[in-house]
């Protein structure tokens, strides 16, 4: 599995210029980032394309391996994390959730000044690409922390 981020790869091929939540239902999965930087961390699909990531893994169960595949990147933004933030950051509490986007931030039951990082991803298996979204939920005290560590990781 490789997963591009929108830095790598010209923005015309994500599709529409920008992100906007909408009440549409989508599939995803949700859980928490523990460590360094603690929050809710999350990825986002269509259902249609949920469907085409959940069929590619092994002939068990697709909702099993939905979660799983989807644990597995967000496990791997958290090690990223890590290496950013020189510090640990891990990602546990996988659960599958299939509802707006909007719903699934306000069941994190985040403050109301939460800062959500969103990220176009394009999702690259076997003779698939399926696009999807990956949002951070982190409190503004962490602000300053991840953008100097941003900063720092680009220079």
């Amino acid at each position: 599995m490789r997963c591009t981020a929108s830095l790598r790869r010209p923005r015309s091929e994500f599709g529409e210029q920008g992100l906007r939540l909408s009440e549409d239902l989508v599939a995803g999965v949700i859980g928490r980032l523990e460590g360094a930087m603690p929050g809710s961390l999350n990825i986002v699909l269509e259902p249609e394309e949920a469907l085409v990531w959940a069929q590619i893994g092994n002939d068990g169960n697709p909702l099993d391996t939905f979660v799983a595949l989807g644990s597995a990147l967000l496990e791997g933004i958290a090690v990223g994390l890590s290496e950013i933030l020189e510090s640990e950051s891990h990602f546990c509490s996988a659960v599958l959730v299939e509802e707006s986007e909007l719903a699934m931030f306000v069941k994190t039951h985040a403050p109301s000044d939460t800062l959500v990082f969103s990220t176009r991803l394009l999702i690259d298996v076997r003779d698939e690409v399926v696009s999807a979204v990956s949002h951070l939920l982190i409190e503004p005290k962490y602000l300053v922390q991840l953008l100097s560590a941003l900063s720092a990781a680009v220079h």
